[in-house]
């Protein structure tokens, strides 16, 4: 791994999150459907950034891939039906 490469995941880590805290914090103005997906969106790289880059899942075998595949999918939903409950 280059060493530039940690350093670049986690800048685009911190980036995320703030963007992330100023769309539920209604720092921009987007709609609430639109604020879901996008930090929907940004939750999904988040993880797969993560996954590809620390935890290393690119040397996994496949099925190690599909749970984290799936959970990346439950982590997701997760955070979108909890921001949409908040809307209403």
């Amino acid at each position: 791994m280059n060493k530039i490469t940690p350093i670049a995941a986690w800048s685009y880590l911190v980036i995320a999150t703030l963007l992330e805290a100023a769309l539920a914090n209604k720092g921009l103005s987007l709609s609430t459907t639109y604020t879901n997906i996008a930090i929907g969106v940004l939750a999904a790289s988040q993880v797969a950034t993560v996954g590809a880059i620390y935890l290393g899942l690119k040397y996994e075998p496949r099925a190690v891939v599909g749970i984290a595949v799936a959970s990346l999918f439950f982590a997701v939903l997760a955070v979108v039906l909890a921001l949409g409950s908040l809307g209403h």
